[in-house]
Parts: structure tokens; sequence; C-alpha cells
């Protein structure tokens, strides 16, 4: 048997927690409003899935996680994307966190629509069309980010509320769906 490492450097490991502690915390503290999912694959950026019970309003949660604070006591994430691909929609979301490995917990979380993180993120261009928008929050207080943070008992009701709002903005106005039924065009009410 192989001895086990005294500290885990495998960035994939970590993460994979972190998306856990995060869809744990979300369940219990939106006390069964939730349901959560994660994709066999993780092409499009979406870790998480979190879906109000008995419905169809999701929303797509990517999850950023830290092991400790950056030399200048700063909390850090970053976010890579090519500039022609920048996902806005409503039901993106980013969380950010902190996790303390020795009380195996997430300490301090963020939960960020991606349009409000593009818009209060440094931005930083890279090679070949890319861009890294980085989430650099203070320890202590931050202007740009302290809007964004929840507990972890808040995590839950705050995802709820950002299903509901992005479930309220993804609705057209009343216009009919045409659906094709046997070779026929009928429209349903929407």
């Amino acid at each position: 048997m192989t001895p086990w490492p005294k500290s885990h450097k495998n960035d994939t490991m970590w993460g994979a927690v972190a998306e856990a502690l995060v869809a744990a915390y979300a369940l219990i503290g939106a006390n069964g409003k939730l349901t959560s999912y994660r994709p066999f694959s993780d092409v499009d950026g979406k870790d998480i899935i979190m879906d109000l019970a008995g419905g169809f309003k999701d929303i797509y949660i990517q999850v950023k996680c830290t092991l400790g604070l950056t030399r200048s006591r700063r909390i850090a994430g970053t976010v890579r994307l090519h500039r022609d691909h920048i996902p806005a929609d409503a039901k993106l979301v980013y969380v950010f966190c902190l996790m303390d490995r020795q009380k195996m917990e997430l300490t301090r979380l963020w939960v960020v629509p991606a349009l409000m993180f593009y818009k209060h993120a440094y931005r930083t261009p890279l090679p070949k069309g890319m861009i890294q928008f980085n989430f650099d929050c203070r320890v202590d207080a931050d202007d740009r980010w302290d809007d964004f943070e929840v507990a972890r008992d808040e995590l839950g009701p705050r995802l709820v509320q950002l299903i509901r709002t992005a479930a309220e903005s993804s609705r057209r106005p009343a216009m009919a769906a045409v659906e094709n039924v046997t070779g026929r065009w009928i429209q349903i009410a929407a």
C-alpha cells in the first residue's frame, strides 16, 4: 500500500472537494428547495448544476477555490476565457471560496453572477486572444466584493434567489411557441 502524502498538491482534487462542499452547504442551507447535479464533463465551466426542487429552473455554478492567502494577504481566483467566448448568461454564477484544510471547511464564500464578476474583476490580457479575469479580494474589507460574500448557511438561499432571478430574466414577452406535430404546425400559448 502506498503511504498517504503529507500534503496533497493536486488542484483537481482540492477543486472537487470545494465543489462537494459548495453543493452540501447549498443543499443544507436551502432546506429542501434545491437539488444538485454534477456534469460528467466540465467543458463549459459548469461544475455544479443547481435546480429548484420540483421544477425546471436552474443555474450553473463554476467553483474557484484557494487554499490560502496570496503574499499580499489577499484571496485570489482566476477565470481565463477567450475574448470572443465570454459566457454572459444570467444562469452562470461563480462561487469563489477559501478552504481551511485543517478545519475541513470553506471559511469564506462569494457568490458572483457572471456578468457582475466580469464587471468587477481586474483583467489581464493574455496571448492568443485570451483574457484572465482576476478575483482579488482584500481579507478585511473589500468594496469591490463585499456585497457578494455569504456565510455557509446563506449560500442555499442566495442560490435560490439567483435561480428565481435568472428564471424571471429569461421569460420572454407573451409570445406563442410554435411546435411541429405530425407534419402540422400548431401554436402553443406560452
